[in-house]
């Protein structure tokens, strides 16, 4: 299941470079060493923690990402998601977790593109 997270990612980079380009202006390169706060291997640090202020950490981070992804399905920027719409955050949590527990391969990948991998997983968009 490693290639359509490594796809994701290339894409989710590539859009993310595209996006924030001056209109006319050539995309700078796009490197597998992108810089990114967190990889799935330090989410799941942070919530496999059993310090308060890690727990924390690491729902605030996944709630970040939920709330950023929501936001570009609403302005247009993405397509829409098949969550629920009242999701809690400690759902969300128990979702990303259990997909990195799943998955050790793909914690490498950044974070970000992994809670949305997670939560699609976990709730697909009906065809």
């Amino acid at each position: 299941m490693r290639a359509p997270v490594l796809a994701l990612t290339a894409t989710f980079l590539v859009a993310s470079v595209l996006a924030a380009a001056p209109a006319g202006a050539a995309p700078p390169a796009v490197t597998s060493g992108a810089f990114m706060f967190e990889t799935g291997t330090s989410l799941r640090a942070k919530c496999r923690n059993k310090a308060p202020e890690y727990a924390l950490a690491c729902t605030a981070y996944i709630v970040g990402v939920v709330d950023g992804i929501r936001k570009d399905v609403f302005i247009g920027r993405t397509h829409p998601v098949c969550w629920p719409d009242r999701m809690s955050a400690d759902e969300a949590r128990r979702t990303v977790l259990a997909y990195l527990e799943r998955w050790p391969d793909q914690r490498t990948a950044p974070a970000s593109v992994l809670v949305s991998v997670a939560l699609n997983e976990r709730w697909p968009c009906q065809k």
